[in-house]
């Protein structure tokens, strides 16, 4: 006989949670081998004795996790996630007839607990994985990407151009330093050709797109000039516009990521300005992942990285520190000058006619320290290669960067096999890495204002990941 199902509540019934959880459910194992208690000493000072009791902070750091763990991109999704769940009730210390904690109330309380706590949530699950054997410290792959931030390139507005007297920039400069004459007048000279340039800049891009007023042509056409120097969000100021090649223009931060090669456990992770290049950023991840590493004992020995890291100065430092580096080199070093052979011992160039290009100094090309190198003019002028290879002044110059030694260093080393397999090992760690917390743990977007809340989202969903490797390489599921 074919059954019918007929619903009718009970006014009364006995529940007990935990019963209705299996065993092997992750939240109820999570639950039972992780202690966030430590949590409440590092948020006390936050909080004043006396008032209506705020959300307690370690359930509010679960919500977090369970929002990652699950993919959830919004405190709202988060927030109806926990009424349909039991097990998500169970592993917040809720029961079934307690109100789960709305989203209003987890936007309040992110902003109120500071990106340092944050940092010590995910010091705290690091330190398990180190625990369990899972991190050994000596190879930390590096690596960037771009997360969307939570703003939008059609609200953007103009910068407005720098109007302030020279005498007020010179004020500004005289409080901090006390300068010579030279250096004001290069400051001068330096706040000048800024303003030329962007006004400038800012012309040629309204020419550009003035003709095509109207329509989406206009919006596509108008994207293509927008840029850091022109224009900023009003939404979000800490969003800076970037671009990808083969994608269009976007708002985001900067996501600089640092993983450990042995079991692709994350090191570091923060949130940068999308402006900055990456060979600016090496150092300060690279640091800071040695720093937190050294307080779980454990001495990081070689850094890999992309070629977006390259740059002398980074080489020569991680020598200094001790680190074995891993970086291909940037396009714009060059190897060889055609024609001409350095001299090593006697810091100089010899042409093909045996002539000698002296080194005159160092200077600052472009921000750039490089050696200088040049040739005799009377050693030019009776040269029969004269024609294809002296500037205007009828000599020879040649610049290379005071960095030369680490950038053969590199060049050597990243030939060997050692160096070959590295690159190997850095594409199979870092990326994968970073594709899966875009795709499974919540970093599509960054659902908040400003770097710091940008720092505690990724923050937390690099100790979701982290959490879950944890989990399942330990034995806590059997």
């Amino acid at each position: 006989m074919q059954g019918v199902k007929k619903y009718k509540p009970k006014l009364f019934t006995n529940f007990y949670l935990p019963d209705f959880i299996p065993d092997d459910n992750f939240y109820k194992v999570l639950k039972g081998k992780i202690d966030f208690n430590f949590i409440y000493k590092e948020t006390k000072s936050i909080y004043s004795h006396t008032g209506k009791p705020s959300i307690d902070p370690v359930v509010f750091f679960k919500c977090l996790l369970i929002g990652y763990l699950e993919n959830l991109c919004s405190d709202r999704a988060i927030e109806r996630m926990l009424q349909m769940r039991i097990d998500l009730l169970y592993f917040i210390d809720h029961d079934l007839e307690e109100r789960v904690p709305d989203h209003s109330t987890l936007c309040k309380t992110r902003q109120r607990i500071s990106v340092e706590i944050f940092q010590k949530v995910f010091d705290h699950i690091l330190g398990l994985c180190v625990h369990s054997g899972m991190v050994k410290g000596k190879i930390q792959a590096i690596d960037t990407a771009y997360i969307n931030a939570n703003a939008s390139l059609d609200k953007l507005v103009e910068v407005k151009m720098v109007d302030r007297d020279f005498n007020e920039y010179i004020d500004e400069v005289k409080a901090n330093e006390e300068p010579t004459e030279e250096e004001l007048d290069t400051a001068k000279k330096r706040l000048e050709k800024s303003q030329k340039s962007l006004e400038q800049f800012t012309a040629y891009r309204k020419d550009k797109y003035s003709a095509l007023e109207g329509g989406k042509e206009h919006r596509k056409n108008k994207r293509r000039f927008m840029s850091n120097a022109t224009h900023m969000s009003k939404t979000d100021p800490d969003a800076k516009i970037a671009k990808k090649s083969g994608k269009p223009r976007m708002l985001c931060y900067s996501s600089a990521l640092a993983v450990d090669t042995h079991q692709n456990v994350i090191t570091h992770i923060s949130a940068e300005s999308a402006a900055k290049k990456d060979s600016r950023l090496l150092l300060d991840v690279t640091e800071s992942t040695m720093d937190r590493l050294a307080q779980n004992n454990l001495k990081v020995k070689s850094i890999l990285a992309d070629t977006g890291f390259s740059s002398g100065e980074n080489y020569y430092i991680l020598k200094q520190w001790g680190l074995k580096a891993f970086i291909p080199i940037h396009g714009t070093y060059k190897e060889e000058r055609p024609g001409f052979v350095y001299d090593e011992i006697r810091n100089r160039y010899i042409c093909r006619n045996k002539k000698y290009l002296k080194f005159i100094g160092t200077t600052d090309a472009g921000g750039y320290l490089k050696n200088r190198y040049l040739s005799r003019k009377k050693d030019c002028d009776q040269c029969p290669f004269r024609k294809d290879c002296v500037d205007a002044r009828g000599i020879k110059k040649i610049e290379h960067t005071i960095y030369r030694e680490e950038y053969e260093e590199m060049i050597a080393r990243l030939r060997s096999r050692s160096g070959k397999k590295s690159y190997a090992l850095r594409m199979q760690t870092v990326e994968p890495v970073f594709g899966t917390l875009m795709e499974h743990y919540g970093l599509r977007k960054i659902n908040t204002i400003g770097i710091d809340a940008a720092n505690k989202v990724m923050l937390m969903a690099a100790g979701a990941l982290n959490l879950r490797k944890w989990i399942k390489n330990t034995p806590f599921m059997a």
